[in-house]
Parts: structure tokens; sequence; C-alpha cells
């Protein structure tokens, strides 16, 4: 378990820096500020659910249901992004949506949540992440470079 806790932190770091260091480099490209008002507000609607639901697998943990953290952590993830897609991409919505139906999912196979961390946290993420690549990031060419 403690292997397994010490790989789901580093993963999130990693995760935290990423999203930190394209964050930054996004906003010198286009001259904005990081921490802006709108950044706080994302920030806070993202955190209230995140942190909630955080609380709720601990007591999860406490009463001895560890089988349903994953599916847990997937709903309240959902439920986050779902609250602070409001200031970002429409994509987003659409990622907490996926996220969130498949921690529902989730909560009827317990015994792969392992699985479900995995396609929840790893293949939705992708998939959206190129998606918003592909529309929103991806250079121009040259004929719309001008």
């Amino acid at each position: 378990m403690v292997v397994l806790c010490s790989i789901a932190t580093t993963v999130l770091v990693v995760a935290l820096l990423g999203a930190f260091w394209f964050t930054w480099r996004r906003s010198m490209k286009v001259g904005q500020g990081m921490w802006d008002p709108a950044a706080r507000r994302l920030a806070v609607n993202l955190f209230i659910p995140l942190a909630a639901g955080g609380i709720f697998c601990l007591a999860l943990f406490y009463y001895g249901l560890p089988g349903l953290v994953p599916s847990a952590t997937l709903v309240f993830y959902g439920l986050a992004l779902l609250n602070a897609s409001k200031y970002t991409l429409d994509e987003v919505r659409w990622l907490g949506l996926s996220e969130l139906v498949l921690g529902l999912i989730a909560a009827f196979w317990i015994g792969a949540g392992l699985m479900f961390w995995a396609l929840g946290f790893g293949v939705l993420h992708i998939f959206y992440g190129a998606l918003m690549y592909h529309r929103n990031e991806r250079v121009a060419g040259p004929e719309k470079a001008e």
C-alpha cells in the first residue's frame, strides 16, 4: 500500500508540475499573467470539490471501505472539472462528465479500481488533451501564418 501511495504521489506531483509548466509557457506566449482573477476563480472552483472528495476518501479509508476510493476519486474529480469548466475550454466540461460517468460505473465494479483509474486519469486525459491541442493549441500552417 505504501508503494502504491508513493507512486500516486509522484504521479500527482509530476502532473501538477507539468500543468504549471504548460500554463506558464502558454501565458508567456500570449502575454497574459498566469494568476489573473479568472485563474483564481478557476482554481477555487476546482479546489472545493477536490478537497471535499479528498476528505470523503479519507473517511472511506477510515471506515474500511478502500474499494470505493477509486470510484469516489473519479466522481469528485469529474465534479471538480464540471464546476471549473465555466472558466476554461468546453472540452474540460466533457472530460468532467466522462470522469463522472466512469466513476459511477466503477462504483459497481469495485475489484477493478486500478483499471478505472488508468482509464480515467490516463486514457481520458490523453484523449481530451490531444483533442484540446488539436482544436486550440496547434501551430497554424503556412497558409494561416499571415
